[in-house]
């Protein structure tokens, strides 16, 4: 039918490319289970084949209550329209997370929970808040998982910027992840490691010191990073638990990656700050971190020095409190000098 000036005139509901909403919600609202099956398949067809899945957010709520129904045989659908959904509007979704918690725990080995798992990461890098809770409901679901869940070692990631205390109970299941897959794991599961080190919580172990000094030097940088970063935490809060793998920071000490060598000169600051002798093996790379390019490796420098109480670095030390053209290494460097004094 044609409108006035010939335009055509969609059908009252249909929005752009034919999406007929209120003719999906009704449909997920029958009591036939073909009829609901219909209409999860329009939703999966939908985002599969024309990308429209922001157009079926509206439906969150009744997918949720389709999951939850255990005699559905195409609960499968289900979660991976949710997961898509989560992906195109995550806080629409946020609300669904204890319901999509519960299923997942009910059925924890089920190929569907997969999907639900993916779903609970998206909403939980934009909502940690919301996973809080729910983290050792989590937790219980990839220890009955076979192997380790990469979209589950996001989840504790994302809950860990929110509450580290709240990941507690993974902590094995975050090393057991390391150590099986260090480079699809390593970044979500070091920095939730890294977090937890921070706190007071308890650590069943610290072998993941280990696994993380052997990527200090990895060749992506972000694994390379977070590896550093989480040794560095870990010292924090025990050094002498770092102290053994110090000398494997001597590598991203001497990294092309100025930011590298800055965090590396962060981890063995933190490790000879309560281990002195740790110094020893990177004493060298440290002494010529004074003269690098880049101020806050210097700085950096100026302080692993200082605690590690390295005497050679004095006349070093004493010129760049005084002529350094950045003020923070002159700050740093008069304060390791008065360490060593």
């Amino acid at each position: 039918m044609d409108g006035e000036w010939g335009e055509a005139v969609e059908p009252r509901g249909r929005g752009a490319a034919g999406i007929d909403l209120p003719s999906v919600l009704a449909q997920l609202d029958e009591q036939e289970p073909a009829e609901q099956r219909a209409a999860v398949r329009r939703i999966r067809t939908a985002i599969d084949e024309r990308s429209q899945a922001a157009a079926y957010v509206p439906t969150v709520p009744k997918l949720r209550t389709l999951l939850e129904r255990p005699a559905i045989d195409f609960r499968d659908d289900i979660a991976a329209c949710l997961a898509d959904l989560a992906a195109q509007a995550p806080t629409d979704v946020a609300p669904s997370a204890g319901s999509i918690v519960a299923v997942a725990v009910e059925n924890a080995d089920e190929p569907m929970v997969a999907d639900l798992l993916r779903c609970l990461a998206t909403v939980a890098a934009e909502r940690p808040d919301v996973l809080v809770e729910h983290a050792a409901a989590i937790t219980e679901v990839l220890e009955r998982r076979t192997g380790s869940d990469r979209w589950g070692i996001r989840i504790l990631a994302h809950v860990s910027r929110e509450d580290p205390t709240a990941i507690e109970p993974a902590a094995s299941v975050l090393i057991d992840a390391l150590a099986a897959d260090p480079v699809e794991n390593g970044p979500p599961a070091l920095r939730a490691l890294g977090r937890l080190a921070r706190t007071d919580a308890a650590l069943p172990s610290l072998e993941f010191v280990a696994q993380a000094a052997a990527l200090a030097d990895h060749d992506d940088a972000s694994l390379r990073y977070d590896a550093i970063g989480c040794l560095g935490d870990v010292a924090r809060r025990d050094p002498t638990a770092v102290e053994p793998v110090c000398a494997d920071l001597g590598a991203a000490l001497s990294c092309d990656d100025p930011d590298t060598r800055a965090i590396a000169a962060v981890a063995v600051s933190r490790v000879v700050a309560g281990v002195e002798t740790a110094v020893d093996p990177v004493q060298g790379q440290l002494l010529e971190l004074l003269a690098d390019d880049h101020p806050h490796v210097r700085a950096n420098a100026c302080v692993a020095l200082g605690h590690g109480r390295v005497d050679a670095a004095v006349p070093y030390l004493r010129t760049l409190a005084s002529e350094d053209p950045a003020p923070n290494v002159r700050d740093r460097a008069a304060w390791a000098t008065r360490q060593l004094s």
